[in-house]
């Protein structure tokens, strides 16, 4: 029968192990062991020390470049596009910073522009896809063919491409102040867009500056949106749709650049200076000679500028 004097013997004799033990690992640590292991970290260290200063170095090399490009941009981007009215539309996900430096971009290739427009996440939101059709029907101005789609967010993007480049279906239309007012306070007023600039009705190209697109589980239907958005408007101007990034399975540019690349020109990289002119460059190239360029850095990308530029 097991007694407590069995009991303590046992505890007594795991104790014991355990103290051997102990003693044996620190000895064996205390020898090749651990002045292997001491190595290996001093190693790991080194090794990570010496990618952090690679890395400071790229960032400083980056930050050269880019620092050059932004220099040269006023001689470089110089009348290119001299007389030309030009219409800036941001999509979601490009920081307003990105904007600004595209449209002074803008101002030294001698553009005009002619309305700067802010479209919010709700305008993709694909249960807003039918209050969106309803607003194209009702706001879509006479002189103006109402798009027959059911889908809501291509319907609309028709009708605020018409009245803010004063072209629809291939041909000139006639846009009055109060049409643009109409269409644009609409969609304010329903938390979808924002108008930093008003249009005039008038667009010799238009900028599409746009992020990575969306990621969230509707993403497919509201980067889809964002394509067809941005088609409307090259269907009747030279557009280029410049975005932060290419990167992402269901980021709209990779669509456009395989479904859309004779029609619609690509940026990758507008977050960066020298992707804002190449932005300008490539919509000066699409406006004077008709050329659609695909640049940046990701993927379809053909150079960095235009090859005529």
């Amino acid at each position: 029968m097991i007694n407590f004097r069995y009991h303590l013997v046992s505890l007594t004799a795991v104790f014991l192990a355990l103290t051997v033990g102990l003693i044996l690992g620190t000895a064996a640590l205390n020898g090749p062991a651990i002045v292997a292991f001491e190595n290996t970290i001093q190693s790991l260290r080194d090794g990570n020390e010496q990618l952090r200063d690679e890395n400071r170095e790229l960032d400083n090399q980056l930050g050269e470049d880019q620092a050059f490009a932004a220099e040269i941009a006023p001689a470089y981007l110089s009348e290119q596009l001299t007389g030309r009215s030009i219409l800036v539309v941001a999509l979601p996900g490009v920081d307003t910073e990105v904007v600004d430096s595209a449209v002074e971009m803008l101002g030294y290739s001698g553009a005009t522009v002619t309305g700067r427009l802010s479209v919010l996440d709700d305008y993709f939101d694909p249960a807003n896809t039918d209050a969106l059709g309803d607003l194209a029907e009702t706001t879509t101005p006479q002189t103006v063919e109402t798009p027959v789609t059911y889908d809501g967010v291509t319907a609309m993007s028709y009708v605020l491409a018409a009245v803010t480049t004063g072209e629809a279906a291939g041909a000139a239309v006639t846009i009055a102040p109060g049409d643009i007012t109409t269409v644009t306070a609409g969609l304010s007023a329903m938390s979808m867009l924002t108008v930093e600039t008003p249009p005039t009705g008038v667009a010799d190209g238009v900028l599409v500056l746009a992020g990575s697109g969306f990621t969230d589980s509707d993403a497919e239907d509201r980067n889809a949106g964002m394509v067809d958005f941005a088609n409307a408007f090259a269907a009747d101007d030279p557009t280029v749709y410049a975005a932060t990034t290419s990167t992402g399975d269901s980021n709209p540019i990779l669509t456009l650049r395989t479904e859309n690349a004779e029609t619609i020109a690509t940026v990758d990289n507008v977050s960066l200076p020298q992707g804002q002119i190449a932005a300008v460059a490539a919509l000066a190239d699409f406006v004077n000679n008709a050329t659609v360029d695909h640049l940046g850095i990701g993927e379809g990308a053909s150079g960095l500028l235009p090859d005529a530029a």
